[in-house]
C-alpha cells in the first residue's frame, strides 16, 4: 500500500566512495530530503515553524537489497503514524527507475523543545496537519536495537567539527552512521556498500566534543559500533550489514 508522500531521487558521483557505493552520510540525507519534503507538502503553517520545537531521532532501521551506487535513481515513498503520543515513526520505501522495490527504512523521533532539549506531547506542540496526515491504516515500525559490543576490534578518537552542525545547532543525524562506517577495515568501506544499519541515538554530540569510535566484527562483512564521549558515556550504537560491488573497469 503506497505511503502518503513520494520524492524522486538519484545518486551523483559526488556522494560515493572509490567503489561508487553511495557514502553512509549521504543514504541518511537522502531519506532526510523524503522527511522534509513530506512536512513541506502538508503544509503545517507557522505554529509548527516558529514553535522553539524541533525533531530528534532516537532510532533507525535500514534494509537494502543491494548498496545504492553512482547512477541510480527512483523514488522515495513515505509516511508517517504518531506512538503513545510522544513518538512520530516515519516509513522510507525505496523503489528503482523501474518501480521494483529494494529498501525499506523505519525510523523513530521524538518533538523536543529546543532550549529545554524537553520532549513535548505531539498533542499539545504539533498541527492539525500532522494528524490529518497520518497514514490509515497506520503501519507498525520494524525497529531493531543494536547489541552491544564484546570486544574492541577497532577503535579510533573523532572531534566534532563545525560544519558537521545542523539548522537546530547539534550534530546532524547523519554524521553519526558516517562516524560509525569510519572504524570498519578500510578494506571493507572501499570495496563495499552499506546494506542494512539498525541505529540507536543515546544523547546528542556536539561542537567540540571529543569521540571514540569502537568496532566490533560478528559475520561475513556484518559489524557491531559504538560512539562514546572520553567520559565514556554512550552517545550511539550501531549494527551495519555491508555487500560488495563488483569491480568497475578504469
Amino acid at each position: 500500500m503506497a505511503l502518503m508522500f513520494t520524492k524522486s531521487f538519484s545518486v551523483p558521483l559526488s556522494e560515493v566512495t572509490p567503489c561508487h557505493a553511495q557514502k553512509p552520510f549521504h543514504i541518511l540525507n537522502m531519506l532526510q530530503d523524503a522527511a522534509d519534503g513530506a512536512v513541506e507538502w502538508a503544509r503545517p503553517g507557522d505554529e509548527y515553524w516558529n514553535n522553539g520545537c524541533g525533531w530528534m531521532l532516537r532510532q533507525y532501521s535500514i534494509r537494502l537489497s543491494r548498496p545504492l551506487t553512482a547512477g541510480d535513481s527512483g523514488t522515495i515513498n513515505t509516511g508517517h503514524v504518531m506512538l503513545r503520543d510522544l513518538y512520530s515513526a516515519r516509513r522510507f520505501v525505496l523503489y528503482d527507475e523501474n518501480d521494483r522495490q529494494f529498501g525499506m527504512a523505519d525510523s523513530l523521533w521524538i518533538y523536543v523543545d529546543l532550549k529545554s532539549r524537553r520532549p513535548q506531547r505531539l498533542s499539545r506542540r504539533l498541527p492539525s496537519a500532522f494528524v490529518r496526515t497520518m497514514e490509515n491504516p497506520p503501519f507498525e515500525p520494524l525497529l531493531r536495537e543494536p547489541e552491544r559490543l564484546t570486544c574492541a576490534d577497532i577503535q579510533l578518537r573523532l572531534h566534532v567539527r563545525l560544519g558537521e552542525l545542523d539548522v537546530n545547532g547539534h550534530v546532524n543525524n547523519a554524521y553519526y552512521l558516517s562516524w560509525a562506517a569510519e572504524a570498519v577495515p578500510r578494506d571493507v568501506y572501499l570495496r563495499c556498500g552499506i546494506v542494512g544499519a539498525d541505529i540507536l541515538y543515546k544523547h546528542e554530540a556536539v561542537y567540540g566534543m571529543d569521540l571514540v569510535v569502537t568496532a566490533q566484527q560478528t559475520g561475513e562483512l556484518k559489524y557491531l559500533h559504538e560512539i562514546k564521549n572520553t567520559e565514556g558515556t554512550l552517545i550511539a550504537c550501531f549494527a551495519t550489514q555491508w555487500a560488495p560491488l563488483a569491480e568497475r573497469n578504469p
